[in-house]
């Protein structure tokens, strides 16, 4: 019979697997210290950890970091830093990245203000929005779309409709 092992040996185990390099590892340490679970909170820490994972392309690793870094949160606030992290999560098909890089472009935060990245990016996330969040999702691309030509409108959701995902992203180019 195998016995589960304490959160010592667990916590122990995941530090030396991620000091070794693995990004799973680095993620989820990075995600223990920025939660509190079964650690001191250490956002400093998480975002050092959260930072290697989303250097080997975990895009978790990256909505975190990119997160943080929008927030100042355990690192220095920089939106253009955390625009190109979500636009990594984001080309993996992380949906949260998707919607916050859509809100960033529209917004102009981080990125140079573009209503059609806007647009495509916030498509893109509704088709993975759980059904709680349907409606508000909607309601921002609606008003979004009121600022798009139907030409417009119609190109991007053909481009939304044959997009897929890119596998372990990191930083890049915009689509």
């Amino acid at each position: 019979m195998q016995t589960k092992p304490t959160p010592e040996a667990y916590l122990h185990l995941l530090q030396t697997l991620a000091e070794q390099g693995n990004p799973k590892a680095q993620y989820n340490l990075g995600a223990m210290l920025l939660h509190g679970q079964g650690v001191a909170r250490d956002d400093a820490a998480a975002a050092q950890w959260l930072r290697k994972a989303a250097e080997q392309g975990i895009p978790l690793a990256q909505h975190n970091l990119a997160v943080m870094l929008l927030q100042g949160q355990g690192v220095s606030r920089d939106p253009g830093e955390a625009a190109r992290w979500f636009l990594a999560a984001a080309r993996q098909g992380e949906p949260r990245s998707q919607h916050t890089l859509g809100a960033l472009y529209y917004e102009g935060l981080g990125v140079e203000q573009d209503v059609s990245q806007a647009y495509f990016w916030l498509c893109l996330s509704t088709t993975h929005t759980p059904a709680e969040f349907q409606s508000e999702a909607q309601a921002v691309q609606a008003h979004i779309a009121a600022q798009l030509s139907p030409e417009e409108q119609a190109k991007i959701q053909r481009q939304v409709a044959g997009w897929q995902p890119h596998p372990h992203g990191t930083p890049g180019n915009r689509r």
